[in-house]
């Protein structure tokens, strides 16, 4: 069987991850004590992060069904699917498990939501959305043809400083 894989699927769900990073960078300069006094501003961060685990999620889920990988038991695994067949790193996609855990506790378990574990991540997982960005253009952006409408994505971008030098963040849960 011959699978089809539409590159510009992926590219415009990156391009969406990459404006909710971008809208979420401001927020991580936010002092702990500021971010737990201001609902608004929390409840904002646990959006755009939510939406982000959720457009990386959609993602993997589309490049199983597309490349006629094993589907996964439980939705936390789709990455695991994905570092098995050498799409992500398996390190990566240890660290994106953890982030569907905590997707879920944004959607699932909204009483019980740690705003100091959500500024905690706001602070070091935003690096893992790049890098996830960086292996699949790796991945499939070379198989593309040219001139495409979305030619001018450039995955990671936000995880670089305003004048374009070392990433803000790095690690994991």
């Amino acid at each position: 069987m011959v699978w089809v894989l539409d590159i510009t699927v992926i590219k415009t769900r990156l391009k969406k991850l990459d404006g909710y990073q971008h809208g979420l960078l401001p927020f991580q300069k936010i002092p702990l004590e500021e971010y737990l006094a201001n609902e608004n501003m929390q409840m904002i961060v646990e959006r755009r992060l939510q939406l982000s685990i959720q457009v990386c999620i959609d993602i993997a889920n589309y490049l199983i069904a597309h490349l006629g990988l094993k589907v996964p038991d439980e939705q936390e695994t789709v990455f695991i699917v994905l570092g098995q067949a050498g799409i992500i790193s398996s390190d990566l996609a240890q660290r994106m498990v953890g982030m569907v855990r905590f997707r879920n506790i944004l959607v699932h378990d909204y009483l019980e939501i740690d705003a100091s574990l959500v500024h905690s991540h706001l602070a070091r997982r935003l690096a893992d959305f790049d890098q996830f960005s960086r292996e699949l253009a790796a991945q499939f952006f070379a198989l593309e043809p040219e001139d495409t409408e979305l030619e001018e994505y450039e995955p990671g971008i936000r995880s670089k400083t305003p004048t374009g030098g070392t990433p803000l963040l790095s690690g994991g849960l």
